[in-house]
């Protein structure tokens, strides 16, 4: 197993980078919707990615696996963290902008810490985590519940699509795990080809996959959105993993719902209401108490 290193400047550089470009795909994501249905924005996203990275792993002269178990592994992964995810946060999207979609996705950070106390033997609940998963809910349910109270069930159905999609990534972990030795890459690569294999061609059964004079802006959005959010930021990921480990990569969710309210702002106008902001603090302040350096006892 490589050794990682104590985080530098560089580092640090590279996070809020990635930061920026994970969070941008939801601002791609409200633009494509002009000309593609959610389904159709999940398969390309998959599939532009898939070619992306497939030459990377030949460039790089390293080898897919040849065992069946392993492809079996990668297509359940697909679909839980690419076919099904990638199309509920497109069909969400149709009914609330991209800053609240990037604060709920944030939400993924306590989801994690729920599935890991009851799934898990070596990660559990202490006094900080439980604090911080109770705050940063809060702001989730500021979020959903503001928009109930306007009588806005649309978009309260969009959130809980949203969160749905964030709990199917969180379990997907759980079957990457059985993923034993393959290279980070390989895996990304392998997850993406099973997931187009069979997204691309049901899009092209019961999609309207390329629509009649699609506006420029869609498609280069749909284009951004495979080749860098999606394809990129896997390769981004796998370096900051290597280099200085996963503890250091969370911090990423940090960034996420900062910068889709920024990015949200400055290309679609989109002004971020009271309970954005309300649950921003909520859901910030959440993460920043689930890594305080205590010790407390463990909850069992």
């Amino acid at each position: 197993m490589q050794t990682i290193r104590p985080p530098a400047l560089e580092d640090t550089v590279k996070l809020v980078l990635l930061g920026a470009i994970w969070s941008s795909a939801f601002m791609c994501i409200e633009v494509a919707l002009g000309d593609f249905s959610p389904f159709a924005i999940a398969s390309w996203r998959i599939v532009i990615a898939a070619l992306s990275l497939a030459p990377v792993v030949l460039i790089m002269q390293l080898n897919f696996p040849r065992d069946i178990k392993t492809w079996a592994l990668f297509t359940a992964t697909g679909l839980l963290y690419n076919a099904f995810p990638f199309t509920l946060i497109s069909w969400g999207q149709q009914f609330i902008s991209s800053g609240t979609t990037s604060i709920v996705i944030a939400s993924g950070t306590f989801i994690s810490l729920l599935l890991s106390h009851y799934l898990t033997h070596d990660d559990r609940f202490s006094i900080p985590k439980l604090t911080g998963v109770a705050i940063g809910f809060s702001g989730v349910v500021v979020l959903i519940g503001a928009e109930a109270l306007d009588g806005s069930p649309t978009a309260v159905a969009g959130q809980v699509a949203i969160v749905a999609a964030v709990t199917l990534y969180i379990l997907s972990s759980l079957i990457i795990r059985r993923i034993t030795g393959v290279p980070t890459l390989v895996i990304s690569a392998g997850v993406l080809l099973t997931s187009s294999a069979y997204m691309g061609p049901l899009m092209f059964l019961f999609d309207d996959p390329l629509p009649k004079q699609p506006d420029w802006t869609s498609v280069a959005a749909l284009i951004y959105l495979g080749l860098v959010p999606t394809a990129f930021a896997y390769l981004l990921r796998i370096q900051i993993i290597q280099q200085v480990g996963t503890t250091f990569l969370s911090q990423v969710s940090l960034l996420i719902p900062i910068f889709g309210l920024f990015w949200g702002w400055l290309f679609l106008n989109e002004i971020p209401t009271q309970a954005s902001w309300v649950a921003l603090i909520f859901v910030l302040g959440g993460m920043i108490v689930t890594r305080l350096p205590w010790t407390p006892s463990r909850i069992h």
